[in-house]
């Protein structure tokens, strides 16, 4: 939803936030921004003096070798003076923690979105006022004089990603630094405070303070008053958002309204292995403007809303039908034209992975704008969203039944149904009905296959088209063996101990994905670099590996080869022995869970199945003393691990097998996955013993020369 001051032009938010996943623009309202009294470090435009004891502060009780603490934070936004008045002040207890001294602050500029006149505008974010300075144990100040850099990280049609970069002066253990800055935007724009609490470090004290607009603002679209604010809290026992009416103190006696939190005493974020995503559980409160009073009716009338633009888009109309017909050419039933379509809808530019095309690029290539899925198809590319329409639209045009789905990215987040904010979403998948029976479809995700997902948006709760409207729903998991990695090396050691062979590489599923989407981000040089460095971190430090060839990058239908070279040596040489490590692809790795207990539940990526087969065969003066026992271990039906050693007189062969179809293992179940993973990670540290074999006495007699 958009939203729009009365009498003044619709509010040009909404583009930005549905492009940078940012804040909602769900709302309005008739609410407040009366400057009153507040406790800031803003109301005298100063820095707060130190105490004694932030002085001599050398360490955090309960959190030994943190490498900073913040003593303070404070953040202020005043939406009729369109600005967001920020203020952090951190104490530096390590060396590793005089990195926070390099300060980033990024922020995100709309630069072409289209208003309700149909002019282009942007919200002219920008970040400025930075104040900063430095303060030694022993209090002497030094203030920060530099000139911020302002780097552009990421530009594309509709955004800008920039930072301004700078670094506080003279920084050394025990220092506190501290400081000030605004993100200010435009006047047109209204915007709920999203407060994100927790951090990477411990925080002593925090102010948090919105005022809301006092202006009258109504839904764009639908013309109805934004009356309300809704918030979506996560927060710590004790700590509660004060909620303060001003009668009389906004303009022409409007009633103002204040939110405040102050808040003491937060812990960092938890690091654990294999954590969820902690941006859904970590303490926080988003706001959204709203006119419903339940979050059932947001969703309702907000996925009606977002259904029916959908469909607007997503046609089909004559144009995409007549398109769509010559595609199916051949094909019999439902499956071979989705197949057919599906192909085709991957065969156009993805313009996530390219680049976008400005106006006047399209203006000259003879290409009018983009306001359906026949468009689309035209331009020959789109964004990730609009191909999934344009399948949709494709699928239904050969007659079948096709719906929209909107799901988080869940390596990010999960979707939270208290929090009334449709930019809880950031991909499209495709829903479409084959032979009587539902099947996902992500052709908004370069190289995803056919009938697939990208696991970031498989087993995960969103929002889906229905014939009757919307509703929520989940989508569903990928088995174990379609997550496919097979691992193969074939060397050949010399006399001397060292060895040189080949390696072979199979990837199918996530992984594959993985490979072929940094491809689009790079050149082959690139990629190779990126796969030889995999490679090395896996395979012994003492082992050169040179990438030869990659196959079938651009099939996605096939699995991904990559082929290396590969030389060096193996083993630790004891006297007359060589011990070598059984399991070369894991020979670098690292306890996956080291530690007894746990706060969080552990989070898998996806189902995974991995094979292994190395063979080293072995010269004339070393022979095979001693080699692990084969093994097996099972996780309850979960997860399974067989390791088989086979010696023969004149080479080794490994072969290794692992499956997990585990995603989401709970508290309850985690010292069983720790057993698991401890008594496979054992196995795969065992040795196989070489030792000088005994020189044949035919080969010691044989005489040299003529």
């Amino acid at each position: 939803m958009r939203t729009a001051e009365l009498s003044v032009e619709e509010s040009r938010m909404g583009f930005l936030n549905k492009a940078m996943r940012a804040r909602s623009v769900l709302v309005a309202l008739l609410a407040a921004g009366a400057l009153v009294s507040v406790r800031s470090a803003w109301a005298a435009d100063t820095f707060m003096k130190p105490t004694k004891e932030e002085l001599a502060m050398t360490s955090l009780p309960g959190y030994p070798g943190a490498p900073a603490v913040v003593l303070f934070r404070e953040e202020i936004t005043r939406d009729d003076m369109h600005v967001v008045q920020h203020y952090d002040r951190i104490k530096i207890l390590t060396e590793e923690g005089k990195s926070y001294a390099n300060v980033d602050l990024p922020f995100f500029s709309s630069t072409d979105m289209q208003n309700s006149s149909g002019d282009y505008v942007g919200d002219d974010k920008m970040l400025d006022s930075i104040v900063g300075r430095t303060i030694h144990p022993d209090g002497t100040i030094i203030p920060f004089t530099g000139k911020p850099y302002l780097k552009v990280m990421e530009k594309t049609k509709g955004y800008k990603v920039q930072e301004k970069v700078f670094t506080l002066p003279d920084v050394e253990v025990g220092s506190i630094i501290e400081y000030r800055y605004s993100t200010r935007y435009n006047d047109n724009v209204y915007e709920s405070p999203d407060w994100y609490i927790q951090g990477e470090l411990f925080l002593k004290a925090a102010h948090y303070v919105w005022y809301p607009t006092t202006r009258e603002l109504v839904d764009s679209e639908s013309g109805s008053p934004i009356n309300a604010i809704s918030w979506f809290p996560i927060l710590p026992p004790g700590a509660e958002i004060q909620h303060h009416d001003l009668p009389g103190t906004g303009p022409n006696g409007v009633t103002a309204q204040i939110y405040e939190l102050n808040i003491k005493d937060v812990p960092p974020t938890k690091k654990e292995e294999y954590m969820p995503p902690i941006a859904s559980f970590s303490y926080r409160v988003l706001y959204n403007f709203t006119q419903y009073r339940t979050a059932a009716e947001y969703w309702h009338s907000e996925g009606k809303r977002w259904s029916k633009k959908v469909d607007s888009f997503v046609g089909p109309n004559s144009d995409l039908k007549a398109a769509t017909e010559p595609i199916l050419a051949g094909a019999t039933t439902q499956d071979q034209k989705l197949r057919k379509i599906y192909e085709a809808v991957m065969a156009l530019d993805n313009t996530d992975y390219s680049r976008t095309h400005g106006r006047q690029e399209d203006k000259a290539a003879g290409l009018g704008k983009v306001d359906n899925t026949a468009d689309v198809l035209q331009h020959k590319r789109g964004s990730g969203t609009q191909l999934v329409e344009l399948f949709v639209g494709m699928a239904r045009a050969a007659g079948m039944k096709a719906y929209v789905m909107q799901v988080p990215d869940r390596s990010e987040r999960l979707f939270t149904p208290g929090w009334l904010s449709m930019n809880q979403f950031d991909n499209y998948v495709a829903i479409v009905n084959v032979d009587g029976k539902e099947q996902f479809f992500a052709p908004g995700s370069r190289y995803c296959p056919y009938g697939h997902l990208p696991w970031w948006s498989t087993i995960v709760q969103g929002l889906r088209q229905t014939d009757g409207g919307t509703d929520f729903a989940q989508t569903p998991e990928e088995p174990y063996t379609f997550n496919r990695t097979t691992r193969v090396a074939n060397l050949t050691m010399a006399d001397d101990g060292s060895v040189k062979g080949t390696a072979e590489m199979t990837f199918a599923g996530s992984r594959a994905l993985h490979w072929r989407q940094k491809a689009l981000r790079g050149d082959e040089a690139s990629l190779k670099d990126s796969l030889r460095e995999d490679m090395e971190e896996r395979l012994p430090k003492t082992l050169e590996v040179r990438v030869t060839d990659i196959k079938n990058i651009e099939d996605y239908e096939k699995p991904l080869l990559v082929n290396y070279e590969v030389k060096g040596s193996i083993g630790t040489p004891t006297g007359k022995r060589l011990v070598l490590p059984v399991e070369l692809f894991a020979a670098e790795s690292r306890a996956a869970f080291p530690h007894d207990k746990r706060e969080l539940p552990v989070y898998f990526e996806y189902p995974v199945s991995m094979q292994d087969a190395i063979r080293i065969r072995l010269p004339k003066n070393l022979a095979i003393e001693a080699s692990p026992a084969s093994s097996k271990f099972d996780l309850k039906g979960n997860a399974m691990y067989s390791l088989n050693v086979t010696p023969a007189a004149d080479n080794i062969t490994v072969r290794r097998n692992f499956a997990s179809a585990a995603v989401v293992v709970p508290m309850a179940s985690y010292q069983d996955l720790r057993t698991f993973y401890s008594q496979f990670e054992a196995k795969d540290k065992d040795s196989v013993v070489l030792k000088v074999a005994p020189v044949e006495a035919s080969a010691a007699e044989e005489p040299k020369g003529n």
